[in-house]
């Protein structure tokens, strides 16, 4: 009886925690990416609790994601464009030139499924000033 009480509890965890990050704005993952490299971890976690209402261990946990570049916000105000003839690595390098890293970031992981860190490596590797 144990075990499937646990998996419903597991099954309730998930449901909270999808729930709490739809209510992550861009600007707060953002701001929590600043406290931990400013190692503020106990701040990104009450930042994070503020914000989603989360419980201690799993606001932890998702700051833990963020730290580790399993979670991507998801990008709702600027539409991706796909130019006729335009590869992802050209509007990545679009994107970067003009100092949109997180945008280009966003864009290589929503189209190729790459964690949050390699696709912020694939955007840090392209150089923008390619010839024509």
């Amino acid at each position: 009886m144990g075990l499937f009480s646990r998996r419903s509890d597991q099954d309730a965890d998930n449901v909270a925690l999808a729930a709490a990050r739809a209510r992550l704005s861009p600007d707060d993952v953002d701001q929590v990416r600043f406290l931990l490299t400013t190692k503020k971890s106990v701040h990104a976690v009450k930042l994070v609790r503020d914000r989603t209402g989360l419980d201690l261990k799993h606001a932890k946990s998702l700051v833990d994601d963020i730290r580790l570049g399993r979670y991507v916000p998801p990008v709702t105000d600027t539409p991706v464009v796909r130019l006729p003839g335009t590869n992802l690595a050209e509007r990545t390098r679009a994107l970067k030139a003009q100092g949109e890293l997180h945008q280009a970031t966003a864009l290589v992981v929503s189209e190729t499924g790459m964690t949050e860190a390699e696709a912020g490596l694939f955007v840090g590797a392209l150089k923008t000033d390619v010839p024509d």
